[in-house]
């Protein structure tokens, strides 16, 4: 093949991907059209917003509906469809599992470093489910679970939780929360209870002293989705109270710093 014409092919082979990487990009900013607050669009509305014609936004609406992304409502209107919300329960998985593969090693290196457990939680459906756990080495003391999850109102973690919650959610968890002898009231229990969730999300991190049972404490912190600043779980070390309490702001970097790292390299 003459070499013009080698270099035209290459050039037209160069402009066919450029046009479907375009074509794939505009499904892509059509999806992202979806917001909480825009859950169903109508078809002059997604082309206003991306300053499209109809015509491409349709042809590109019809293939995503025939593959399950996008639905239609009784009204016409556009909505997400349901294959896109079975990814998502596979992408949930897959960010736990990342989680554990890139954080390990890094919080088996904290539990050494204070000589501490280490716990990492997810949330699930307004729960924090147990995922990964470490254990300082030759450490005489071990703090062991019972369950893969945990009570909210009475540990550190469970407490950055709740701490995120909106605020009728956490309403309506106060009122099925058992009260303490020092509570004689649901609107006593509530304003103790919003100014240390006011106070986590103001520091960044959570503690709970004798949060198993006497002499044990806590320090906890969030981790984020990177982009849309949702809760996706906590990270933890917990162990005896004195050495809790004497490296404490030390403790507290350290996690902070770690959910930075996970927060980053993963980029969920």
């Amino acid at each position: 093949m003459p070499l013009d014409e080698s270099k035209n092919v290459t050039e037209k082979n160069t402009k066919a991907t450029e046009r479907q990487i375009q074509s794939v990009q505009r499904a892509i900013n059509i999806l992202n059209c979806f917001t909480m607050t825009n859950s169903a669009l109508t078809l002059g509305q997604i082309s206003n917003q991306l300053n499209l014609n109809k015509g491409t936004v349709h042809g590109i609406l019809s293939t995503l509906y025939q593959n399950g992304y996008i639905s239609q409502n009784g009204n016409g209107q556009y909505m997400l469809g349901a294959a896109l919300f079975n990814k998502a329960c596979l992408a949930a998985g897959t960010r736990q599992s990342m989680c554990i593969d890139r954080g390990h090693d890094r919080l088996l290196a904290l539990s050494n470093q204070f000589q501490l457990n280490g716990t990492m939680f997810a949330m699930e459906e307004k729960q924090l489910r147990v995922i990964d756990t470490t254990e300082p080495t030759n450490c005489p003391f071990i703090v062991q679970r019972v369950s893969p999850q945990i009570s909210l109102y009475d540990s550190a973690s469970g407490k950055i939780l709740l701490a995120y919650l909106s605020e009728k959610e956490r309403a309506e968890y106060l009122e099925r929360m058992p009260m303490t002898p020092f509570q004689k009231s649901f609107e006593d229990k509530q304003k103790n209870f919003d100014v240390e969730l006011y106070r986590i999300r103001k520091n960044g991190y959570s503690e709970e002293y004798d949060a198993l049972f006497t002499g044990v404490s806590a320090l906890s912190v969030p981790i984020f989705n990177r982009y849309h600043n949702e809760l996706f779980g906590s990270v933890s070390l917990t162990g005896m109270s004195p050495m809790i309490k004497k490296r404490r702001q030390e403790i507290i970097a350290a996690l902070q710093a770690h959910a930075r790292y996970l927060q980053d390299c993963l980029r969920f």
